[in-house]
């Protein structure tokens, strides 16, 4: 794994280099350009700030404090938002990683502690969430018999059962759900407020946490019921905005640990030279720009070259309207998950504690104002913006 904290230097120095971000093993080279090109897609996965921010958020939230592993966490639900291709995927991999060190003691002593479970939201053939293969996801992760269980017409209460059992048992710091944002289209005709209803149930029985990893969609899972507005947590995985000096910093940090890891002859000069179209074509996305140097160097390996070149970066970039379409959806999401200043005075103000500007202003009278606020006390100038299940236990699924 590439190191972070390296900044490219401003002059550009030769390609090989004796500091900075780990190279690759060399004895790569002697591989097959297929081996290679798999081992940068699967296994060439780099630290980052964005990255690291994220996993200590959703840590300090699921674990407990110090080595009190044993104590046990009230289940909450958790949102990792952020844009299409940030990274996510990567990030799924790295807290997983930090899990099993957590509990590299306490599995020594129960074997039967996992420390996590990590699915995928199922989706049906109509491209919606099916909650019967969650369960089944769930129970194949922990190797659970009912699976593979032949006993015809198993109701969906007793999967469920079967899956509340095993988490109890099996005591993971959470269910890790990746595309979680499927959970909004119910193959069963539910609403998003009965989805996220039955996911609190579930935490609420068995005392483990949901950790919802998805895109920009799920910013609306934040206020669908009131219960939820002030129980979830959001960790927001944002991309980085080139606006900002020290993002600028983070991203080209970023792409020279993943040049050095390019298993080419001669490494490329990709932060030296190239960030800047590399940035316009990931938008800032890590994972996207992942995507673009798996591509660029699948095009070099099969042309025989030595190193990967602006023709090759060229050849492979996502094109400019979907790039266009991807960057307007990150902007809106951002835009919505940031909390602007004052949110303290409108709460209050929404409480009756502070006056409303407007009312200030016009000098209405005591007797109008609420709370009974004097005159001279400060007032926001806007109101804030608030939040506005079970399965049929007996059906059968085979």
């Amino acid at each position: 794994m590439g190191k972070r904290k390296h900044h490219p230097p401003v002059v550009s120095p030769s390609p090989i280099q004796d500091d900075g971000p780990e190279r690759f093993d060399p004895e790569l080279l002697t591989q097959s350009p297929a081996k290679r090109l798999s081992w940068f897609e699967h296994q060439c996965l780099i630290e980052h700030t964005r990255l690291e921010q994220a996993c200590d958020a959703i840590l300090r939230t699921i674990c407990s404090p110090g080595e009190g592993e044993d104590l046990t966490r009230l289940g909450t639900m958790m949102l990792v938002i952020g844009p299409a291709r940030v990274g996510k995927t990567t990030l799924i991999a790295e807290l997983q990683k930090r899990l099993l060190m957590r509990a590299k003691e306490r599995m020594l002593r129960d074997p039967g502690h996992r420390p996590f479970v990590s699915v995928s939201a199922p989706e049906s053939g109509l491209g919606r969430f099916n909650w019967v293969d969650y369960y089944i996801a769930v129970l194949r992760q922990v190797n659970h018999p009912f699976v593979n269980s032949k006993q015809p017409g198993v109701r969906i209460r007793d999967l469920r059962e079967a899956m509340e059992e095993a988490l109890i048992q099996h005591q993971p710091y959470a269910v890790i759900v990746d595309e979680a944002h499927h959970l909004a289209k119910a193959s069963s005709g539910r609403g998003l407020q009965d989805q996220l209803d039955h996911l609190k149930d579930l935490e609420n029985r068995t005392g483990v946490c949901h950790l919802l990893v998805g895109t920009y969609e799920m910013r609306r899972f934040r206020t669908a019921t009131p219960q939820l507005a002030g129980r979830g947590i959001d960790v927001h995985f944002s991309r980085y905005d080139a606006k900002k000096k020290e993002d600028r910093e983070e991203f080209r940090s970023a792409l020279w640990a993943l040049q050095r890891q390019l298993p080419v002859a001669e490494e490329p000069l990709l932060a030296q030279e190239h960030w800047e179209s590399l940035y316009a074509r990931s938008i800032g996305c890590i994972g996207l720009l992942k995507l673009h140097l798996n591509r660029a160097l699948a095009l070099a390996l099969t042309q025989g070259a030595q190193t990967i070149t602006k023709e090759h970066l060229n050849a492979t970039a996502t094109s400019e309207g979907r790039l266009k379409e991807m960057l307007g959806e990150a902007l809106k999401g951002e835009a919505d998950l940031a909390e602007p200043e004052g949110a303290d005075e409108r709460l209050l103000e929404a409480l009756g504690i502070r006056e409303p500007e407007a009312t200030a202003q016009h000098g209405t009278s005591p007797s109008a104002r609420s709370g009974g606020i004097k005159p001279g006390d400060r007032s926001p100038g806007r109101d804030p913006i608030g939040p506005d299940s079970d399965e049929n236990s007996e059906q059968a699924v085979g």
